[in-house]
């Protein structure tokens, strides 16, 4: 009994295949490298960015925190007149937007006549 295996398929059928079923598997291979390397960077990028806006938030409330104290070393409390957060909010409007002559003028408009 021989330990070598013998093939039935001749050499010139079967190493075709192998060589088929090889780059195959290298181009599987390499594309799920690729794949594997992008998600990596992407969950390090999304990482920093969660930390970023952890940090961001952290700082926010601080700061909320020391107003909230200062509002409270002045005595000021919702609802008391005087206080400004009980004030009607009055918004801007902002710089009015006028069309260049000429444009959105009615020919009416334009005469002359009385």
């Amino acid at each position: 009994m021989s330990t070598a295996t013998t093939f039935q398929t001749p050499p010139r059928i079967l190493i075709p295949k192998l060589v088929r079923s090889r780059d195959a598997w290298k181009a599987k291979a390499t594309a799920r490298k690729a794949d594997r390397k992008a998600l990596a960077i992407r969950v390090r990028d999304l990482e920093r960015s969660r930390e970023h806006h952890r940090q961001r938030a952290d700082q926010l409330a601080q700061q909320v925190a020391q107003l909230e104290q200062q509002v409270a070393q002045l005595g000021l409390r919702p609802g008391v007149a005087g206080d400004p957060s009980t004030a009607p909010l009055v918004i801007p409007d902002g710089p009015k937007k006028v069309p260049p002559p000429g444009v959105g003028i009615s020919p009416s408009a334009l005469s002359t006549s009385p």
